[in-house]
């Protein structure tokens, strides 16, 4: 089947003027998402779960554009869960546990439906929470690709064994310990999954192995890496900054090539020009 013609800046304008009336923030964001992107479901799903409040999907233009440059054959899907201020999501957990309930019914159906075809979830800031609450909810069969975890608001000891359970590949958790945004506010309203920023947040120090946990707790932490920042990610626009790890040129060049690494057999061809890999030392939660 041929791809659909990439759209211009200017279809994308003029999509919104026709559309901003009578949608909300969120439904805009997927609508243009869906102007600047031609990627195929069949070839892949990822999940782009952004973070709190109406500004909260920042990232819905410069996720898909990312992956679509770093040669990302599938569809980036917005995932609109955020309410009318940052706050209200930050701290309603029983709302956003609901959220997620909607997001895992999404990835479920993916998944029965179309079992050969890879899925994966990159997600922002209180958005993280949302993943991670999805990923424990799905049946122990339903297992999704890979997952990134940007800028997380949830604590830093949060227990993840369950939502790892749900991945097959990696789980990547990118930090930076001068997030301003979690320095400043996490302290005031706490994690969003109602900790205490004392207890550590994961998108300044990284995940760490919870106390106590399952049997099995440290055979899924395997699976999860700790990307701290590193001054190399300035010359593709992430300062260490709370969002600006969402910029196109970061994601083509660091987020877009951990998710299409071969799992089982399922991988997706890559120009040769956009491969990248990892650079550096990743940290383990074991080793700390």
């Amino acid at each position: 089947m041929a791809r659909r013609p990439f759209r211009s800046l200017a279809s994308v304008l003029i999509g919104l003027l026709i559309y901003i009336p009578n949608a909300g923030c969120g439904a805009v964001a997927r609508f243009t998402a869906d102007l600047v992107q031609d990627g195929d479901r069949k070839k892949g799903v990822t999940y782009y779960v952004g973070g709190a409040g109406p500004i909260g999907n920042i990232g819905f233009l410069s996720v898909p554009r990312g992956m679509k440059e770093a040669g990302y054959a599938g569809y980036v899907e917005i995932f609109d869960w955020q309410s009318v201020t940052a706050a209200i999501d930050q701290v309603a957990l029983e709302r956003n546990r609901n959220k997620a309930v909607d997001l895992s019914v999404k990835i479920r159906r993916q998944v029965r439906f179309h079992p050969d075809v890879p899925v994966n979830i990159v997600a922002l800031s209180a958005g993280t929470g949302i993943a991670a609450f999805a990923l424990e909810m799905l049946p122990e069969d339903v297992k999704i690709n890979n997952v990134v975890f940007l800028a997380s608001s949830l604590s830093s000891r949060y227990d993840l064994t369950r939502a790892l359970r749900r991945v097959r590949g990696a789980a990547y958790a990118f930090h930076s310990p001068d997030d301003p945004v979690l320095r400043t506010l996490v302290p005031l309203t706490g994690t969003v999954d109602r900790r205490g920023a004392e207890a550590g947040v994961a998108g300044l120090e990284g995940f760490r192995l919870p106390r106590g946990g399952a049997p099995d707790m440290r055979e899924q932490y395997e699976k999860l890496h700790n990307v701290p920042y590193r001054r190399e990610f300035n010359r593709y626009g992430y300062s260490g900054g709370h969002t600006d790890c969402t910029r196109r040129e970061f994601v083509a060049r660091y987020i877009a090539p951990l998710l299409m690494r071969s799992i089982d057999g399922i991988s997706e061809r890559r120009r040769p020009d956009r491969i990248s890999r990892m650079d550096g030392p990743m940290e383990s939660p074991t080793q700390r």
